[in-house]
């Protein structure tokens, strides 16, 4: 029996879905269904009846669940200590998404070093899929991402509410207006950072093309540099966060807040969970809570 089985299994009880359970683990239905098969080999019984409404658990598996979450907790936390002793103490490795760090700013970086001189800071720019993989990998010690998350294998702390944003130039017909919606990106040209990062997939499906709206994608791009010379230069309208507007000002681009029922959501540092964090990373945590509203960072100011 491998742990790989025992997640498998756990998720796939408690969503009764293999396509849910493919997701939050980022793998295939046909490799969550094959694992399943084999462990039902492994232990003579099947966990699971099948149908086309989802998984029902058998008596088998009821039984079994308890103590398949209590072995791999226990996994979890014996596999925690032992990449505790192979580790580098003095390195954090965090997965971020994009203009995370160029939010913060050099100062973050220069008060925490002066705190913990002896602690290394190694900060990856990522997609949110790749930074939750980086995780449950143990590539990574924390990830720095946005909901919605999956709080059966994270710690999620929030440290800011972020709110959609969409640029676009001066002159764009659109500029006078206050708020904008979704409809009012029919029939324009967009630019974001693209279907890589799962927030843009969901908004897209959902919110424009799910609602019948047509837009043409100019380009995806998560330098944000280059976007905003696109905005400038092309009319087209840049679709993001506004903790990226909060630190891009240009007296050609309007910043303007999506009107819109969900309206934003929580970034969060992210860790995994069940297993015991090294303590120069609670030193980290700990600290970045504590330095974002010091430096009015907790709350995005327009």
């Amino acid at each position: 029996m491998q742990p790989k089985q025992l997640q498998y299994f756990i998720t796939a009880y408690a969503t009764k879905n293999i396509q849910r359970t493919a997701e939050k683990f980022f793998v295939s239905r046909q490799g969550i269904s094959k694992t399943i098969r084999e462990l039902e080999q492994e232990l003579g019984a099947d966990l699971f009846l099948r149908s086309s409404k989802g998984l029902e658990p058998t008596d088998f598996a009821e039984a079994l669940f308890p103590h398949a979450k209590k072995l791999l907790d226990e996994y979890n936390y014996i596999t925690g200590l032992n990449t505790l002793a192979k580790q580098k103490e003095n390195v954090i490795t965090i997965y971020a998404l994009d203009n995370i760090v160029k939010y913060l700013t050099a100062e973050f970086f220069f008060d925490f070093r002066k705190l913990y001189p002896n602690i290394i800071l190694s900060i990856i720019e990522s997609t949110d899929e790749a930074a939750l993989n980086a995780l449950l990998a143990r590539n990574a010690d924390f990830a720095i991402t946005t909901d919605p998350l999956d709080n059966t294998n994270f710690t999620l702390t929030p440290i800011f509410y972020t709110h959609y944003c969409i640029a676009l130039s001066a002159d764009h017909p659109l500029a006078a207006k206050e708020r904008l919606s979704y409809q009012d990106l029919h029939n324009q040209k967009i630019i974001s950072k693209g279907r890589s990062f799962r927030c843009f997939r969901d908004n897209m499906e959902k919110y424009i093309l799910g609602n019948g709206l047509n837009v043409d994608i100019f380009a995806e791009i998560t330098d944000i540099d280059v976007a905003l010379d696109l905005v400038k230069e092309s009319n087209v309208i840049y679709l993001g966060y506004d903790y990226i507007a909060a630190m891009q000002r240009h007296p050609d681009i309007r910043w303007k807040m999506l009107d819109a029922e969900v309206s934003g959501q929580n970034m969060y540092i992210a860790g995994l969970k069940n297993t015991l964090p090294r303590k120069v990373c609670r030193d980290l945590q700990n600290f970045l809570l504590a330095w974002l509203p010091i430096h009015n960072k907790d709350k995005i100011i327009l």
